[in-house]
């Protein structure tokens, strides 16, 4: 007598899906963690399935926007928004300035400002060497920021600027305020005048004398003396020895209260002076 096999009207793929279905429900009836795996597996089954037919619409883009839109206003309402914006650390420095520099206003929602753009653009400004920009929890933007400071007022071109010890220039400035800083001339003068500077701070006596620097092409300085009666050409490999030569010159024979138009110290074995109104060039 012929045996009748039962066939399942489910294809095999179908099959075995049920079968899971099936010992995922007797699991969740036998412990509490077969429950929550059981009913975690479905919240993910039904995820991914909402998550394809937003894809497959084309409504993804605009799911992420309402999503993104309710948790910020729920947000908001429970008080994350921009009370008050603290600017720490500014002198010269405008506060106005900083805060458009920041880009943000009360009312706002806390975590809409990008803090690194925002620090990117107050370090712009011309007059901030550095910026940090943080949250302070749950209503308020801290800006804290370092000035530049100036060290000296360079003239090129007919034109002042005030400049900082790297040699940047600091823009938007008021010379007027900042007359007693040490006078520089040239193009490159800028970003070396603080090397210079700290070598003839070694010589006090000749540097309260001194009331411009000139930098030249071929990487030397020139001194001018009491408001540029005397130029000293200093030479470039070395000037730290010609300047210790002009206060030798200087305690002995009192160069710079002569009648001296300049004293060239470029040559180590020779010094050249020029009466005043017959210097060269």
């Amino acid at each position: 007598m012929a045996t009748i096999k039962r066939v399942s009207p489910l294809k095999p793929g179908l099959r075995g899906a049920r079968n899971w279905v099936t010992a995922q429900v007797r699991a969740a009836n036998y412990s509490r963690r077969g429950f929550w795996r059981f009913v975690l597996g479905l919240v993910l089954i039904f995820a991914a399935i909402l998550f394809c037919a937003l894809w497959l619409g084309g409504f993804l883009p605009q799911a992420k926007k309402s999503t993104s839109d309710f948790f910020k206003n729920r947000l908001m309402s429970m008080g994350f928004v921009v009370e008050q914006v603290d600017v720490l650390g500014q002198g010269s420095l405008s506060q106005r300035d900083v805060l458009r520099a920041v880009g943000v206003q009360p009312g706002d929602y806390l975590f809409d400002l990008d803090l690194d753009a925002a620090q990117n653009r107050v370090e712009n400004i011309t007059w901030v060497e550095r910026a940090i920009v943080r949250r302070l929890w749950p209503d308020r933007i801290v800006v804290q920021v370092i000035e530049r400071k100036p060290y000296a007022i360079w003239q090129n071109d007919g034109a002042f600027q005030l400049v900082d010890k790297q040699g940047n220039v600091i823009s938007e400035a008021n010379l007027q305020e900042h007359q007693n800083l040490p006078w520089i001339v040239g193009v490159d003068a800028p970003a070396n005048f603080e090397a210079f500077k700290t070598s003839l701070d070694a010589h006090p006596d000749i540097q309260t004398r001194v009331s411009s620097y000139v930098y030249h092409s071929t990487q030397r300085w020139d001194v001018l003396i009491d408001n540029g009666d005397m130029r000293v050409k200093l030479p470039a490999g070395n000037p730290s020895r010609a300047l210790r030569t002009l206060e030798l010159l200087q305690k002995h024979q009192n160069v710079l209260d002569r009648a001296i138009g300049s004293i060239d110290l470029r040559l180590d074995n020779r010094i050249t002076f020029a009466p005043m109104d017959s210097e060269p060039a």
